[in-house]
């Protein structure tokens, strides 16, 4: 498989402002990592995966060492997506996104 991108991988923290609310803060959980982005929509992503999320539009084909985790982010050059589940092979990861609508 061409891992032929580059991506960042993102997890989730949360922190608390001065009056004590809380706020989402994203860091990288490595510099970068290669992956392969396909389109994942419609019938395959229902057949394949059990997927029938409308917004579900990637998969991310990945090394088994990524530090990606589900409810985790990935950013590519083309944009944010939140890390809907990952499913796990051998020889890589699948990891199913959603973009980020902000």
């Amino acid at each position: 498989m061409l891992l032929d991108i580059t991506v960042t991988v993102q997890n989730k923290t949360i922190t608390y402002d001065a009056e004590g609310m809380p706020v989402e803060v994203w860091t990288a959980s490595q510099t970068t990592e290669q992956a392969n982005k396909q389109p994942l929509a419609g019938e395959i992503a229902f057949q394949e995966y059990g997927i029938s999320d409308a917004g579900i539009t990637n998969l991310f084909f990945m090394k088994t060492d990524t530090a990606a985790q589900e409810g985790g982010r990935i950013v590519d050059s083309e944009g944010t997506y939140d890390i809907y589940r990952i499913e796990k092979y051998p020889n890589h990861y699948e990891v199913i996104v959603k973009p980020v609508v902000s």
